[in-house]
């Protein structure tokens, strides 16, 4: 049932009050039509009686020899008259409601008929030819659906005046009209919520694409605060969260690059200090000490500078971009191959996805002396891989890696340096743009670091 529900705002909308209209139309259609129904039913009875009080009336004035051709004057494709030595209808066959009838009948006929009687049946809606009831009576109890009514009434010569005519008068279509009708209404609904929904579809749409746009880290100009009262509310509250994340980010940001600039002063009096030192082996472990701190506070400078620097998101192709990474570390000597289609397009921030693979790259070739760069689509997604050739990472430290200022040398080279923030970037990055990175372990040894980009920048 899930696949058969909309997952546009509209429609789901539309669906329910198509259904809530249907469902009131056909039930109150069903309701008229059984009122109408029963109402015809009355009428055609009381029309059978009317029709057959007139012709007892008739008949006691018309000559003998006019009785038949006045009896053929009356009849019509509904009613249908005859006289005959015997009763259409048999005795004692009438229950209390058809007794009711006829005794109201024999009232009306009382001044106008010889022991008038009238006797009502309900039979099949299979005529029956009233001229041959006097050789072939229904049998006593013969009792059928109310949609036929046979009348008999003793008439003042011993003969009986035999009746037959459908209860009901003729009904219209119903299925047609009510099928007109829903429809009708359902045309109307459509073009209400057509009509009542485009002003509020619309904000929240932009609502929900600002919404993907902020958590990618993307710049996004406050929303207009229109619509009905609950949407102007909601998008107040995002513009107001969206001002509140941006000042806390940026004020974060400032801290972190003032911190970091204001440490390269002690640091480079200490290095003159060190200098100072006599002991040659102490000298040489404070200066590299130093000189590991001057790495990261310049790797922390140059995050903040990025990410304050907050990029626009645009058009650009990812595999021209991957090979201009390849062909610079190349150049640099280092075994970096690329594997990519000759377009790759995307819409993203192009500084901060080559900040990103330039992380991996470059990890790849100094923990694993070799870096084998492979994009592809994968569906309406990117899938990039980035693999080495290195002893790879224990279990239980790949996530601990992505955390800033993280290391594992001993387990995956034995050289040193780095300052623990690749990886922190990288995925600060791809998780900008809404995607994910991941690391593995080969089979055959090594590390795969992927990256998964949702299609179109989302």
């Amino acid at each position: 049932m899930s696949r058969l529900v909309p997952r546009s705002l509209v429609w789901r909308l539309a669906l329910l009050l198509v259904l809530a209209v249907v469902a009131a139309q056909a039930a109150a259609f069903a309701m008229f039509a059984s009122e109408a129904t029963r109402v015809g039913r009355a009428a055609g009875r009381t029309q059978v009686i009317d029709r057959i009080a007139i012709l007892v009336r008739l008949l006691d004035t018309v000559p003998a020899d006019a009785v038949p051709g006045t009896i053929a004057a009356f009849n019509s494709p509904r009613h249908h008259f005859s006289i005959g030595p015997a009763s259409l209808v048999p005795d004692g066959a009438m229950d209390a409601d058809e007794a009711r009838l006829a005794h109201g009948l024999d009232r009306r006929l009382q001044a106008d008929a010889t022991e008038a009687r009238l006797l009502l049946v309900k039979r099949d809606s299979v005529r029956r030819d009233v001229a041959d009831v006097a050789d072939d009576p229904p049998a006593e109890g013969r009792r059928a659906k109310p949609e036929a009514l046979q009348v008999s009434v003793h008439l003042a010569d011993g003969r009986w005046l035999n009746g037959e005519a459908p209860v009901a008068l003729p009904t219209p279509p119903w299925m047609r009209i009510g099928l007109f009708q829903i429809a009708a209404s359902v045309v109307a609904v459509l073009a209400v919520v057509g009509l009542g929904l485009r002003g509020v579809v619309g904000p929240v749409t932009a609502l929900a694409q600002a919404a993907e746009e902020a958590g990618r880290g993307t710049m996004v100009a406050p929303l207009p605060e229109s619509g009905p009262a609950e949407l102007r509310t909601m998008t107040i509250a995002f513009n107001r969260m969206q001002a509140r994340l941006r000042a806390y980010v940026d004020d974060r940001t400032r801290m972190l690059a003032a911190v970091s600039h204001d440490l390269r002063t002690p640091i480079a009096s200490l290095w003159l200090r060190a200098e100072m030192v006599e002991d040659e082996d102490l000298r040489a472990g404070m200066v590299r000490t130093l000189g590991d701190m001057k790495r990261m506070v310049e790797a922390t400078l140059s995050f903040a500078r990025d990410d304050a620097a907050s990029q626009a998101s645009g058009p650009l192709d990812l595999a021209e971009l991957a090979r201009t990474l390849a062909s610079d570390h190349a150049a640099l000597g280092r075994d970096v191959t690329l594997s990519a289609p000759e377009a790759l397009p995307f819409a993203g921030r192009p500084d901060a996805l080559r900040r990103a693979l330039d992380n991996l790259v470059e990890n790849a070739v100094r923990y694993g002396r070799r870096a084998r760069l492979a994009l592809d689509r994968d569906g309406a997604d990117v899938r990039i891989r980035v693999e080495d050739d290195g002893p790879g990472i224990p279990a239980d430290r790949v996530e601990a890696m992505f955390e800033p200022f993280a290391r594992l040398d001993d387990s995956r080279s034995d050289e040193t340096g780095g300052t623990g923030l690749g990886l922190a970037i990288a995925r600060s990055a791809i998780r900008a743009h809404g995607g994910e990175i991941r690391l593995h372990n080969l089979p055959q040894g090594g590390l795969r670091a992927e990256v998964v980009l949702p299609g179109a920048g989302r």
